[in-house]
């Protein structure tokens, strides 16, 4: 006949091995990581048709001139996505 399996008491955690009377090493709970705090979103704003000209002859200068997309996106003040759609417009 099967044996009913024991329930295990989380209550208190052995400090001693019963069989070898060593001490165990107790694991402490892992510390909770802090998280950076978030940037708070910029508002997007709408450029003008002449706005997104300026900006898409000044991309394709940069391109030209070797600078990288993320130089470009410094100099302009936009997002380095934002100069590879702009470079890549059709």
């Amino acid at each position: 006949m099967a044996r009913k399996a024991k329930k295990k008491s989380t209550a208190k955690v052995p400090t001693k091995s019963r069989k070898t009377k060593k001490a165990i090493a107790v694991k402490s709970a892992p510390k909770a990581r802090k998280t950076a705090p978030k940037k708070a979103p910029r508002k997007a704003t709408r450029r003008s048709a002449a706005d997104v000209a300026k900006l898409r002859k000044a991309v394709l200068a940069g391109a030209k001139a070797g600078k990288t997309a993320d130089a470009v996106a410094a100099e302009l003040g936009i997002s380095k996505a934002y100069v590879y759609a702009l470079k890549n417009r059709a």
